[in-house]
């Protein structure tokens, strides 16, 4: 059964279907790319990027640049579980691809405007992750982060600035 049929099955939950997935990429059956140019809908995309997101929390090796791009790609979502998982996919491999972070970051910032608490906390995961690397710890990120940390009412969210801007701070002492 290919990845279209496994979508498509209204006899599989929706958990069996991303399993099913999941363990179609980590086995090498298909192929992040691959599922780019599929033009899966965006219920469904949602599914699909759930299994890439609890792969690239459990298997950063296997991860590369076409992980971070398909997520970037589709940041901007007008699905709300699209762009909740797409920001979690960026904050679990951002500190593999340091360089390639430019075009995301912009688009993490706007969705941290978003009225769900959900999608603002995966952009906080991601951002107080990028924050935490060399490159960006002193950078005009830094001063971005804690100004979303102020302007954040939920504690959860805000920790997730926060803990970003200790590990920057950190590396902007040194």
């Amino acid at each position: 059964m290919n990845i279209i049929e496994v979508l498509a099955d209204k006899s599989t939950k929706p958990l069996e279907k991303r399993n099913a997935i999941a363990d179609a990429i980590f086995n090498g059956i298909i192929k992040i790319q691959d599922l780019a140019a599929l033009g899966i809908e965006n219920k469904k995309l949602a599914l699909v990027f759930e299994a890439i997101e609890e792969l690239s929390s459990k298997h950063t090796d296997m991860t590369d640049l076409h992980w971070l791009r398909f997520a970037e790609k589709h940041l901007q979502s007008q699905d709300n579980n699209i762009k909740r998982e797409t920001a979690r996919i960026v904050g679990n491999i951002a500190h593999l691809f340091p360089n390639d972070l430019e075009t995301i970051i912009p688009k993490l910032i706007e969705n941290t405007n978003n009225e769900s608490t959900v999608i603002r906390w995966s952009c906080a995961y991601a951002l107080g992750r990028i924050v935490a690397l060399p490159k960006y710890a002193k950078s005009k990120l830094y001063d971005q982060i804690i100004i979303l940390a102020e302007k954040e009412q939920m504690n959860g969210n805000k920790n997730q600035y926060i803990n970003g801007l200790k590990k920057a701070n950190k590396l902007r002492n040194l």
